[in-house]
């Protein structure tokens, strides 16, 4: 399970979730190249043809080539690159490709002293789009100030520990610029706004994230400590940084992650869907010089919940490039596909995305199977599935569907017991986890269980009462007085994430049926210390139920390994970036070998 599904319940620290910000305020004149007036860094709003309005920022280089990259979290871009570059004197145009369902193209002009980029932006693949504006006021990154202030440390949101950098400079004409770096969340040199200095020192400024966040900080006389504190969807976190003098962005160290060229063969694929859209992946293929020419026997990876990429990218991980990996390097073949509204897997209506269960995704999986089925690389009479957390879900539901069609199915930390009852645990955990008390946690799994009840009844107004209750609950745990303000707030952002198609269908559904019915071997893998799908609750679930069936099942409990198989020393989602291990080679090697004799038995 995605640590950003996690949040849908416990209301965790992620700043990828709600609406526009300001453009910058200040009139500073900024040196620039006047040989290419575009160069440079830009923040502004942009509005789009409906009027809704979000904070661009836009990065542009030259340098042999034009390199232009886009952010607006609002709109979900992050440091995204772009093509069809033009310059021709003051006019500037580049347009953002390979994202989903829309192709925006952007072009306008810089303003005659060089501080102004104005313009209108258009969807290409639109017959009638309908244009939208912008307007970026040039400005600088506060690393390429003199003398910039980094200030290192990590906040604590609802038991979730941030390791973040905040980085402050003044400007030649003395303001403040300032950024933010998060690794975790991919977020480097991401700029405040609006940034402003009291009397006494005291700095604040805005970040341009949805649903809005702003620091109030000020550092001491010596600029060694930074303090204030930092505010999201109701969250009030306390800053207590330290000055980092010699501070670098700390780039992830992944060292299972493989690097080119590989000892196989890979080959883009594209599944055709029945509703219209498809979907794009990679398949590799074991060295031929090894192991023949094929057929071969093949996986199809599964992701958990949260749109994903083929790798199952998650803080410079890939789970799924590693798996598929060390698969083809011991001859089994292996797809792994972008999930629906997701690089190659474009949709053209956005609510195949929107509205789209657990259910539907399996569609997914059952199209890119039917698609291996033609390939004359892959043998389908061993084609089986590998799902992680959610995808645990999907692979029995497409065994069930397809029959004899999926030869095994792996469930990595696979749910074995219905959506509510997982959630319920799953929280008490994380919460146990962070330090709140046994009387609290308790409070709070009885009215989340009526929330989820209400959820599954599609009541929203049952549902708004005890989600209104559970936000007041989980603010006043803090320890001070929470504002009707912040309550309203939290609320807003919960109920989008809560009340909808997946999550209704998540909470009611039970996998005992399938998992009793699929006549597949099954092998279930979870961590003892994955606190996402516990594997006392799920685990001894899944193997009751397939041997109740008289089933074959095979379960492995790996000790000290987290969600993601990594190895851990208290399983929570703050340490996925700071361990090193994608996938515990143990796990690796127990899957690889288990497929193995799975497909010898037919043979």
């Amino acid at each position: 399970m995605h640590p950003r599904f996690i949040m849908l319940i416990s209301f965790l620290f992620l700043l990828t979730s709600g609406a526009a910000a300001q453009a910058l305020t200040n009139d500073e004149v900024f040196k620039y190249d006047e040989s290419h007036p575009a160069a440079g860094y830009w923040i502004g709003t942009l509005t789009t043809g409906r009027g809704n309005e979000l904070t661009l920022i836009v990065s542009a280089e030259k340098k042999d080539e034009w390199e232009v990259k886009v952010s607006a979290l609002a709109g979900g871009l992050l440091d995204t690159p772009c093509s069809d570059i033009k310059e021709k004197g003051q006019e500037f145009s580049f347009t953002i490709t390979g994202f989903p369902g829309t192709t925006p193209h952007f072009e306008g002009n810089i303003s005659e002293d060089g501080q102004a980029f104005k313009g209108s932006v258009t969807d290409l693949k639109k017959e009638k789009p309908q244009p939208g504006s912008f307007l970026l006021r040039r400005t600088v990154k506060a690393s390429d100030m003199a003398n910039p202030l980094a200030f290192t440390g990590e906040l604590n949101a609802q038991g979730i520990t941030i390791p973040m950098t905040i980085l402050l400079a003044k400007t030649p004409g003395g303001n403040w610029v300032g950024s933010l770096d998060i690794p975790m969340q991919n977020l480097h040199e991401f700029p405040f706004i609006n940034i402003s200095e009291t009397e006494d020192g005291t700095i604040t400024a805005e970040l341009p994230v949805p649903g809005g966040a702003d620091i109030e900080v000020k550092p001491d006389e010596m600029n060694k400590h930074l303090e204030g504190v930092f505010r999201q969807s109701g969250l009030v976190m306390k800053i207590d940084f330290t000055r980092d003098e010699n501070y670098t962005y700390r780039n992830l160290v992944r060292l299972q992650t493989p690097q080119k060229p590989y000892p196989y063969r890979e080959i883009p694929v594209t599944a055709p869907h029945p509703q219209g859209f498809s979907l794009g992946g990679t398949l590799t293929l074991p060295d031929p010089e090894k192991y023949g020419n094929g057929p071969y026997p093949a996986v199809v990876l599964i992701s958990g919940s949260g749109q994903q990429d083929r790798d199952e990218s998650i803080l410079g991980h890939k789970p799924f490039l590693i798996i598929a990996d060390y698969l083809t390097r011991h001859g089994i073949a292996v797809m792994r596909y972008d999930d629906r509204g997701v690089g190659d897997s474009e949709v053209k209506e956005s609510k195949l995305v929107t509205e789209a269960t657990t259910s539907d995704f399996a569609t997914d999986t059952i199209a890119v199977i039917n698609k291996l089925k033609t390939m004359k690389e892959i043998d389908s009479d061993h084609i089986g599935l590998i799902g992680h957390s959610e995808g645990g879900l999907i692979a029995p539901m497409v065994a069930d569907r397809m029959g004899n069609n999926i030869d095994f199915i792996i469930l990595l930390a696979g749910p074995g017991v219905k959506g509510d009852l997982l959630l319920v645990k799953q929280t008490e955990l994380l919460l146990k986890a962070a330090g709140v008390s046994d009387e609290s946690i308790k409070a709070q799994s009885e009215i989340r269980r009526k929330l989820f009840e209400a959820v599954e009844d599609d009541d929203k107004a049952i549902a708004k009462k005890y989600l209104k209750k559970l936000i007041t609950k989980q603010l006043e745990s803090t320890g001070r007085k929470v504002t009707d303000t912040e309550i309203q707030d939290a609320l807003k952002t919960a109920e989008k994430q809560l009340l909808n198609p997946w999550m209704r269908y998540f909470l009611s559904y039970d996998p005992a049926p399938v998992l009793a019915r699929v006549k597949c071997p099954v092998l279930a893998l979870n961590g003892t210390r994955d606190l996402q799908v516990w594997h006392k609750q799920n685990l001894d679930a899944i193997e009751r139920i397939r041997k109740q069936a008289d089933l074959p099942v095979t379960v492995i409990r790996y000790e000290g390994l987290n969600h993601l198989f990594q190895p851990a020393r208290t399983g929570t989602v703050s340490e996925y970036i700071t361990i090193e291990t994608t996938i515990d080679e143990q796990v690796l090697s127990d899957m690889t070998e288990w497929i193995r004799k799975q497909v010898s038995r037919k043979n």
